[in-house]
């Protein structure tokens, strides 16, 4: 049997390695013959709602079983799964589900308030299901009225035919909508196509096999989480053990009681297993004594898969000399599939990239006329493959503005070298622009991210009636007062030209972030807006 789509590899895992661990959450292990049973049943039971292959179905649900479940029930009977944000409350959810022009949703009981909101005017998303978890008693009447009960509908289901899926090729598979960095999201259209294409690459990049043990601690919601720590598992015959939510203790008690090989995090989580790692050593001295190996020994972890942002050199040290293993650094977007490049088994890792485009998919670097500049000059990553998307839902005029011949024009700006190797420069919509001068927040903040006091920060540009804009930094440091701004402004000064340098650093206690520990600077902006309306 040949994959045409994800489908397709969950069931040649099934019937490959039946009694293999497919998912594990807490104390339940679902082998791949009962999940795939499961996800038949839900299919069954759906099949009864009258919905027809392309039909757009939300999906709004932590890290549970029932996440991939439902993903999979919907992929098989060809409808298109549209993953909700969970962060996400009554205004985006309408706007994603309205956007989408979503029949249904799936999602989590917890959710229902802003859900059953989110859908008064929408009469077309007229299925809706909701899961209770946990299940007991006292949530037996709290599902709104007129919705569908998760296990119900599976209880109640048919008996399950083991078909193939009914959408593959070109169909579309999945809408990812953006986390609103930029403002309402969009949604990206992946095609079955597009998601097999990106999964064997990444299978193939990261030499992923059957004998391998993921920890999923992203949000499976996000692109990143469902491809990486879900759907290449699963079609490796691998192990996903579904972490509800980021909690550095418990993935450090995960990854020893699972024997996980694989984490894949973005840095702002890594840091946090860190410091976690430090408190229990610690606390283990104070008591005169040593860790307890047995609920936190990192012995059987192979590989940590890094994405988000770029792993600055401080974090990468300690990273080396606290787990000593491979640290893949990896780039992409929802509009890939999402993974673009990645330093991976196969190839020499470089210092400051992130690798080579994954098989399948060509990377070049385009300056503002389209033209393809050489190795080593900066201008915007453009990709194409198989793996970029189809377009933005219901938005033919952005789809033409970044898709052009099958090149996709990222927004991100890089180079390349002489070998191929991609190095992040930054965001286009983040340069500042002074005094003529391009300033690129991201060579700011790695220069304020070596000073040996700053645990993390933000750069972002200000309006300058001289200059155009200027650099202000936002910086958390690793206690109270341990630096001033006059200091870091000063040791900027000593590793950049002086138009790169910030002229005004705040300090706080914390940075706010997305979902996934992605730094959120639309929330830094809006917080000068009103002092500058004020003023």
């Amino acid at each position: 049997m040949v994959a045409r789509s994800l489908f397709d590899f969950l069931t040649i895992c099934a019937n490959r390695y039946a009694d293999r661990d497919a998912f594990v959450f807490a104390e339940t292990r679902w082998s791949y013959n009962h999940f795939h049973t499961m996800v038949n049943r839900l299919a069954s039971g759906l099949a009864k709602l009258n919905l027809l292959p392309g039909d757009r179905i939300a999906l709004m649900l932590p890290n549970l079983l029932q996440f991939p479940v439902a993903y999979y029930a919907l992929l098989k009977l060809g409808l298109v799964v549209v993953p909700i944000n969970i962060m996400f409350r009554e205004q985006e959810i309408h706007h994603v589900l309205q956007d989408s022009g979503a029949r249904g949703f799936i999602a989590w009981s917890g959710f229902s308030r802003y859900l059953m909101a989110a859908v008064q005017t929408l009469d077309e998303c007229r299925h809706r299901i909701f899961l209770q978890y946990p299940t007991d008693a006292s949530n037996a009447a709290a599902l709104p009225a007129n919705t569908l009960d998760f296990d119900v509908l599976i209880a109640e289901a048919p008996a399950a035919k083991d078909a193939p899926s009914v959408a593959a090729g070109d169909d579309p598979a999945i809408i990812l909508y953006t986390a609103g960095t930029t403002g309402l999201p969009r949604g990206a259209v992946l095609t079955h196509a597009g998601v097999a294409a990106s999964v064997l690459s990444c299978w193939e990049a990261f030499r992923i096999d059957a004998h391998h043990r993921f920890a999923a601690a992203l949000p499976l919601f996000h692109g990143i989480g469902q491809m990486l720590t879900m759907n290449v598992p699963l079609a490796a015959g691998a192990c996903c053990v579904l972490i509800p939510r980021f909690d550095p203790l418990q993935v450090l008690q995960t990854i020893a009681h699972e024997r996980v090989s694989h984490f894949v995090a973005v840095p702002a989580m890594l840091h946090h297993l860190l410091a976690e790692i430090k408190t229990i050593e610690e606390g283990a001295s104070t008591a005169g004594g040593e860790a307890p190996a047995s609920d936190t020994s990192l012995a059987s972890l192979q590989a940590l898969i890094v994405t988000g942002m770029p792993v600055e050199d401080s974090l990468r040290q300690a990273l080396l000399q606290r787990f000593g293993v491979a640290i893949f650094e990896g780039y992409g977007l929802a509009e890939c599939s999402p993974l673009v490049s990645a330093n991976r088994p196969d190839i020499t890792n470089k210092h400051g990239s992130v690798g080579k485009q994954l098989p399948g998919l060509e990377v070049t670097i385009v300056n503002e006329k389209g033209e393809e500049l050489p190795p080593g000059e900066i201008g915007e990553i453009v990709v194409r493959g198989a793996a970029v998307m189809k377009g933005y839902h219901n938005r033919p005029e952005e789809t033409a503005r970044v898709l052009s011949e099958g090149w996709l024009h990222t927004g991100d700006i890089g180079r390349t070298d002489e070998s191929g190797y991609l190095y992040l420069v930054d965001r286009k919509s983040e340069v500042i622009r002074r005094a003529g001068f391009s300033v690129f927040p991201l060579e700011v903040e790695r220069c304020l991210l070596s000073h040996p006091q700053v645990v993390e920060c933000a750069v972002i540009g200000l309006p300058d009636g001289t200059l155009g804009q200027e650099a202000r930094a936002y910086v958390v440091l690793r206690r109270p007062h341990a630096a001033t701004a006059e200091e870091l402004i000063k040791f900027c000064r000593s590793q950049l030209p002086a138009y790169k340098c910030p002229r005004t650093i705040e300090f706080c206690a914390e940075l706010p972030h997305g979902p996934t520990g992605k730094i959120l600077k639309r929330l830094l902006r809006e917080r000068v807006a009103p002092a500058q309306n004020r003023n």
